[in-house]
């Protein structure tokens, strides 16, 4: 199968990919990410993450090179400060991981050991986007790839296994290069083809979930219903008492098809970097001081309220820090976990808290490294919520907006230009908006 048959007629292969570059010191990265560039893109004694941009059978394609650690001695503090690095470079691509081990050497429990205090350091998902890269395939010989993996111990097989039993050889002569690399590609797609299935499948499987419960609950209220205006119909010569509650139920409001017309919990999710006010916006939403806002938000926590004849529930989640000063791995599973604090039937949206101050290319990774834990689907939910509005001093939203440039007007493109302003003051018309704004979803 070829590189362009394999990649032709799907969206997935149009879009850009960042391939980050990790192993041993000595392990081969530097010469492996020239092979794939097909250029002296790297050079072999590496200090410092950097990365390179390339076409690569006319894909956009970033690789990223990384300083490599030490398995029998201890690595330098900079070296795991370089491979954090490294991986912001690649943040707003299709990230693939390829872990650099070379054929001529073994890979045992202690450069196991030494490989996990790295990877763990990244506090990133890293195996549903692995591949072993085994580099100096021409020393080889005459042995398969297969028969060398075999051989080895299981601490090799165990991490290949961990990665989906993906691997890749690559060797040092050019006359094979060029078919290796349109290998590896081809793997990578494919791997990147089964992460958004699986993510699809995540996303059907709970859409189902919900629509399931949701038809019980209709299914549910309706016959209760009917039950009430049965009783009501049988019991009217009772007295008029009887008579006041069963009219009382034919007056509320109805679908076209004649049903009570029962309007959805709005469940509202903020989100957002550390100091950004997402709890003072959840007080301003629920009209009480339900959140917290002189401690630090470390664990989701929700408040109900009703809004314009709405119950809603919101959701407020930890923030995450540019500085280090919130656990991004904590963070991630707070933000994953914060949907199943929502009422079962309630209208989901996503609030982007984003105060009105600085907004740059560091901030759009995160915001995008963030959200993409709830899936690619959150964006169709997204709303931004700018706060401390008063800082505007009589300039307009949207020339906050123009100032800021491109990392801002990116994510309110993903957010189909939604947005509104939050000011200290409780001003309930910002608030009537954000709802008409959310029912409008």
């Amino acid at each position: 199968m070829g590189f362009n048959k394999c990649f032709s007629g799907r969206e997935l292969s149009l879009s850009p990919v960042a391939v980050l570059l990790l192993g041993e010191k000595l392990s081969g990265k530097s010469s492996a990410g020239n092979t794939i560039l097909g250029k002296q893109a790297f050079n072999k004694k590496t200090t410092h993450s950097s990365k390179e941009n390339g076409t690569v059978f006319g894909k956009q394609v970033t690789v990223v090179d990384t300083p490599g650690w030490l398995s029998h001695s201890a690595t330098p503090d900079r070296v795991s400060q370089e491979l954090s690095r490294g991986l912001t470079f690649s943040q707003s691509e299709r990230q693939v991981i390829l872990l650099v081990l070379p054929i001529t050497t073994t890979f045992g429990q202690v450069e196991w050991k030494a490989m996990e205090v790295q990877l763990r350091l990244l506090q990133t998902p890293i195996w549903q986007q692995a591949i072993v890269l085994f580099t100096h395939g021409d020393k080889l010989g005459s042995l398969s790839i297969h028969e060398h993996i075999r051989q080895q111990s299981r601490t090799l097989h165990w991490l290949l296994e961990r990665c989906g039993n993906r691997y890749q050889i690559m060797s040092n002569q050019s006359r094979d290069s060029q078919a290796q690399v349109t290998e590896l590609f081809e793997k990578i797609h494919r791997m990147m083809l089964a992460n958004e299935r699986s993510r699809e499948i995540q996303y059907r499987m709970y859409t189902k979930l919900r629509q399931d419960v949701c038809m019980k609950e209709e299914r549910r209220g309706r016959d209760r219903q009917e039950e009430i205006e049965m009783t009501g119909m049988h019991d009217v010569q009772d007295g008029r008492q009887r008579k006041q509650i069963f009219s009382g139920w034919l007056n509320l409001p109805r679908t076209a098809a004649g049903l009570i017309d029962y309007k959805p919990d709005l469940g509202l999710i903020l989100l957002g970097r550390r100091k950004s006010g997402k709890s003072t916006a959840g007080n301003m939403i629920l009209d009480k001081e339900e959140f917290q806002t002189d401690t630090k938000t470390t664990r989701c926590s929700q408040g109900h309220g009703t809004m314009s004849g709405w119950s809603v529930t919101v959701v407020d989640t930890p923030g995450w820090s540019l500085f280090g000063l919130a656990n991004p791995e904590q963070v991630k599973r707070e933000i994953s976990q914060s949907l199943s604090l929502l009422p079962v039937r309630s209208k989901a949206a996503f609030l982007l808290v984003i105060p009105v101050d600085s907004f740059r290319e560091k901030d759009r990774r995160a915001v995008e490294m963030y959200l993409s834990v709830l899936g690619g689907k959150v964006w169709g939910s997204a709303v931004v919520v700018f706060t401390y509005g008063e800082e505007l001093r009589g300039k307009t939203v949207e020339k906050h907006i123009e100032t800021m440039g491109k990392p801002l007007q990116w994510v309110l493109d993903r957010c189909g230009q939604r947005h509104c302003v939050f000011r200290n003051e409780r001003d309930k018309t910002e608030v009537t908006q954000l709802l008409e704004m959310v029912k409008q979803l």
